[in-house]
């Protein structure tokens, strides 16, 4: 009965102390000892052991003395953590995303931005990019003063040119303002001549709110 018993944990035994994993790592006897292992491992596993290998390798770890079987389990190890990790990465770029979004929303609801007219003039022999803006403050409150960027982009969605928008005038609640702005013409700017050259029609004008002061002292932003 006892050899019964024993006979299977001793052939177990020498199956397993047979398996090319339970090898020591060897530097001369590495690429050898893969071959024997490649069949033994899915090619999931065997690239997770190749890569622990390296990763262990540029981190100053001592290969020598530990076996396959342990480097391969301290990459599932590693793999683990960094998966792990990414996935909190992950939950966090989504909620910091969905309050940017929710940022914007609020910031958008409050006041509009647009650009109804596009020009160019020449004044003491400097070029301008002349811009008519009109700004809706569709709050309750008054508006003291509006911050954000706009941007043109042709009708693809390709970016043309982006200004940085400061209005610090007082708008009243639930009403609009227009207010004239100029920007220095660069010939040599890529930017600047396609702003320059095309119809607004023919232009996408995008606006990103980024700041609101009220006239009471509150802000979004």
């Amino acid at each position: 009965m006892k050899k019964t018993i024993l006979f299977p944990a001793f052939v177990y035994l020498i199956i397993s102390c047979s398996s090319p994993l339970n090898k020591k790592f060897s530097e001369e006897k590495a690429e050898k000892d893969m071959l024997e292992i490649k069949e033994k491992l899915d090619s999931t596993e065997l690239m997770l052991l190749a890569g622990t290998m390296i990763r262990l390798k540029l981190q100053d770890k001592e290969l020598e003395g530990m076996t396959y079987q342990e480097i391969l389990d301290d990459g599932k190890k590693w793999k683990t953590e960094q998966d792990k990790i990414e996935k909190e990465q992950k939950k966090l770029a989504k909620k910091v995303k969905n309050e940017e979004e929710e940022r914007i929303r609020i910031l958008s609801e409050s006041v509009i931005v647009t650009c109804y007219k596009k020009g160019f003039s020449k004044y003491n022999y400097e070029d301008y990019i002349t811009y008519k803006f009109a700004i809706q403050n569709k709050s309750d409150k008054e508006i003291r003063a509006v911050k954000g960027q706009i941007e043109f982009t042709n009708l693809f969605g390709d970016k043309i040119k982006s200004l940085s928008f400061v209005y610090d005038q007082a708008i009243q609640a639930n009403s609009e303002a227009t207010w004239n702005a100029s920007t220095d013409y660069n010939q040599f700017n890529d930017g600047d001549q396609a702003l320059k050259n095309k119809d607004l029609k023919d232009i996408k004008v995008i606006w990103k709110p980024e700041k609101i002061i009220f006239s009471d002292g509150s802000t979004i932003e």
